[in-house]
């Protein structure tokens, strides 16, 4: 479904990312995982169009979108929860949620639907200011937008950050609900633990390079990754 051949991205004169290369299958759970700074954000914002690649290639559904405007993205159906949530603090949820679904002339209400079944609270609060919500909702927020977008691909980056230990686990629980529906998922993490007990397959970045690679299984028990991430 997705294929990255060998990008490298640059700050500036900084080069962040050296020439990665791995592919997200139809149907699967595959992880990025790594310290602050290994690249992880800047390789999401790479495939969803913010930034561009000096150099390499990237594929969506066989299609070359390299050097595609990130706007068009979602009507090709590829969507990103960004870091931090970033949703429209002025707006209401139900707002939120329409802006989600821009890609379409008009959203059915099975749509809406859709996103208040996998977050109930969301429904309890749909009138409510968006900026008003604690993190956690923000959080679910952040991810009933992308899903209004009907993605065949969803990028999450870092979606348990800020989170108390009992949201991150109900929202690892609504991420493996949107894939058992059918959505392919690309899930960026320093929760190494977590994203590894849900992902078929895993790589870890360093230094903006891919150091390992293999199932969400075999990661979690190797024990250089114990060392470095899990506190083994």
């Amino acid at each position: 479904m997705l294929t990255v051949e060998n990008i490298h991205v640059y700050y500036g004169a900084i080069h962040a990312i050296k020439g990665i290369s791995f592919e997200v299958n139809e149907g699967e759970i595959v992880a990025l995982i790594g310290a602050n700074g290994a690249g992880k954000s800047t390789t999401l914002k790479t495939i969803s169009g913010i930034m561009h690649p000096r150099s390499g290639k990237i594929s969506f559904l066989g299609e070359d979108i390299t050097h595609t405007d990130g706007y068009k993205l979602p009507a090709k159906g590829l969507a990103q929860v960004p870091e931090g949530r970033r949703i429209f603090l002025q707006m209401t949820v139900m707002e939120n949620l329409e802006m989600g679904a821009y890609v379409q002339k008009k959203p059915p209400q099975s749509d809406f639907e859709n996103v208040f079944e996998h977050f109930p609270r969301l429904k309890e609060r749909r009138s409510q200011i968006a900026g008003t919500l604690s993190g956690g909702e923000q959080q679910m927020l952040a991810m009933g937008r992308a899903l209004m977008s009907r993605p065949k691909l969803l990028m999450l980056d870092e979606p348990s950050m800020g989170l108390a230990p009992i949201l991150v686990e109900e929202i690892f629980k609504i991420i493996q609900e949107f894939h058992a529906a059918g959505t392919t998922i690309l899930l960026v993490e320093q929760n190494a633990e977590m994203a590894l007990q849900i992902a078929d397959r895993a790589y870890v970045l360093e230094s903006g390079a891919i150091a390992l690679s293999g199932t969400g299984k075999e990661l979690a028990e190797s024990d250089e990754i114990k060392k470095a991430y899990l506190g083994g």
